[in-house]
């Protein structure tokens, strides 16, 4: 090299010329001044310099993985990054909220799909049913289900609202355990379905809804070998008969 001429460089990722004054070495790499800042980010906590597909981050926060790990986590609902002092639980579910979040799901009456409070039981026996009631066509109103939920639960905790992504325009109910002469003779869902028709919603003259129908494991036997083996005989059962059964559940394959 000539006295005075100046050394240079290759980036090893966009092949650019560069001196000494815009070079940068970072985890083994010669870096220019543009790929250091398309291809690296710096942490918002430690101040570690990381690659950018190792960052956690959203709109307001880039991470380390290990500052991630340790000191944050992710909103459930929104994915927004918080820290793990500041995160917000629902007393019936484990999930972490940010404080916005937080604040609109307790104010509303349609709770997130992950939505899942403690079962209360109703009803005296061993055998006991929740249901899942998928209403479309009416809108996922806050109001609407509200309303509903005022009917349903006039008496006890019984149902509660949840958001359904296999929904169009609506939500779902589901109900808490009950026995089926509780569901028949106690729980007042003429009157529920009555107030779901009046506000516009459909279940069964739609192609998006389903109603599902949860039954306690330990109705199948008193240890898990005989629950397994009552289990197994009912999915064969609707292996054997599926186009019996789809018949009479009025679905589709889709």
């Amino acid at each position: 090299m000539r006295e005075n001429e100046e050394q240079t460089y290759t980036c090893s990722e966009c092949g650019a010329v560069v001196n000494e004054e815009n070079l940068h070495t970072f985890d083994e790499h010669v870096l220019c001044d543009e790929c250091l800042e398309r291809l690296t980010v710096t942490c918002d906590n430690c101040g570690r310099r990381i690659w950018r597909t190792d960052a956690a981050c959203d709109r307001y926060t880039t991470l380390c993985s290990h500052c991630y790990e340790y000191h944050y986590t992710s909103c459930e609902h929104c994915g927004r990054l918080i820290e793990c002092d500041s995160a917000n639980y629902d007393e019936d579910d484990d999930f972490p909220y940010c404080d916005e979040c937080y604040r609109e799901i307790q104010e509303s009456a349609i709770k997130p799909y992950n939505y899942k409070p403690e079962p209360i039981f109703y009803g005296s026996g061993d055998l006991f049913y929740g249901i899942e009631l998928e209403i479309d066509k009416g809108g996922e109103r806050n109001d609407y289900a509200e309303t509903i939920l005022n009917i349903a639960n006039k008496d006890n905790n019984y149902l509660y609202a949840k958001h359904d992504g296999s929904i169009d325009d609506g939500f779902e109910f589901v109900s808490h355990p009950m026995t089926l002469e509780y569901h028949t003779n106690t729980m007042n869902w003429s009157d529920v379905m009555e107030m779901a028709l009046s506000l516009g919603y459909r279940s069964h003259q739609t192609y998006t809804c389903g109603l599902h129908i949860h039954v306690n494991r330990n109705a199948f036997g008193k240890d898990y070998d005989t629950q397994e083996d009552a289990i197994s005989r009912i999915v064969h059962f609707v292996e054997m008969h599926w186009n019996e059964l789809l018949k009479f559940s009025r679905r589709t394959e889709a």
